[in-house]
């Protein structure tokens, strides 16, 4: 994957460049609005919210679920401080300028990066690399609450495929992954024993955080062990595997592993309810629509569309009903 954007990316010159999954899309008039933002800013990276739409080869269902967020305006962050949080575990990478799903980047800045590091992608994730990478590289960056593109999740998809444990999940896209060439993990980041990837967004976090080092601009108190900390404390339903990578990663930094467990239980608690609570937060905020005949990106990007236009709380209630009845 990462050689296929590096090649990609070698054949932009100028101007702003997004790169899209084949099971996402952009909403209406997405790209006139970036246009817009970029004549009005001096920004040179612009995140926007998104939307999701879970394919339904994944709820198991003739149609998708799809939500859309109510938010709207435009607030400047700042890079070091979002992926401060990013490294504690507090926000999600997402939230970074990457240049996936709703991430617009000048190329001057993709252009940067590599003439410092020889690359525009040093990670087997060129996702989550280009957020961290990114944000190492600017000050500042635009965060544009309106949705402008949309996550979809598919069978095809390799985010689901690693890290779900649903049924619906399927192992082929992992499969081909791993049996790819890709770019080998940092030296300090092992594998799993039987040579799997961790099942951690965190852990390919810090991976490209360690990829990028030679870009500066480091966040400070990262380390190994608070890394660890922060891993299990977010492993989720990941546990008991993450916790076997986790003997393995305390031994390479000769980390106590015992005294990290028993740290990241109060950081775990910590974190669960800081993302509970932005979860919440999304869903009261957002439009869930699950009863909609909706089969495919294209119709989703439609009905984002139009419910941003009207939108409507009914689905959402009986949406949020429904999971808290459970």
């Amino acid at each position: 994957m990462s050689h296929n954007w590096e090649h990609a990316l070698s054949h932009v010159n100028e101007g702003w460049v997004t790169f899209i999954g084949d099971d996402d899309g952009l909403l209406p008039r997405s790209v006139a609005t970036i246009a817009e933002i970029i004549s009005k800013t001096c920004v040179s990276a612009i995140r926007s919210s998104f939307c999701t739409y879970d394919w339904p080869s994944i709820v198991g269902n003739t149609s998708g679920q799809l939500i859309v967020p109510s938010s709207t305006g435009i607030e400047m962050r700042s890079s070091n401080q979002w992926l401060s949080k990013v490294m504690r575990g507090q926000e999600k990478y997402n939230q970074l300028p990457m240049i996936y799903n709703g991430g617009f980047i000048n190329i001057s800045i993709l252009n940067a990066i590599r003439e410092k590091t020889g690359a525009y992608f040093r990670s087997a994730s060129p996702d989550v690399y280009s957020a961290i990478a990114i944000s190492r590289m600017i000050d500042f960056y635009a965060y544009v609450r309106d949705p402008l593109a949309i996550s979809g999740t598919s069978k095809h998809s390799n985010g689901h495929s690693f890290f779900s444990v649903s049924e619906q999940r399927s192992n082929q896209p992992r499969t081909k992954f791993a049996s790819e060439g890709n770019i080998p993990f940092h030296a300090d980041v092992p594998l799993c024993a039987d040579g799997s990837y961790p099942l951690s967004l965190q852990v390919c976090a810090y991976e490209a955080y360690l990829q990028s080092d030679m870009l500066g601009n480091d966040v400070k108190f990262v380390s190994p062990a608070q890394q660890l900390q922060v891993i299990m404390a977010t492993a989720g339903k990941h546990q008991s595997s993450l916790s076997e990578w986790g003997k393995i990663f305390s031994e390479k930094h000769r980390i106590d592993f015992h005294k990290t467990s028993r740290c990241r239980s109060f950081k775990s608690r910590y974190l669960r309810l800081a993302a509970m609570t932005r979860k919440v937060l999304n869903a009261v905020n957002s439009t869930i629509v699950e009863t909609l005949p909706i089969t495919n990106i294209h119709e989703a990007s439609i009905a984002a569309a139009v419910i941003r236009s009207a939108p409507s709380r009914m689905d959402t209630i009986r949406y949020l009903a429904s999971r808290l009845a459970k």
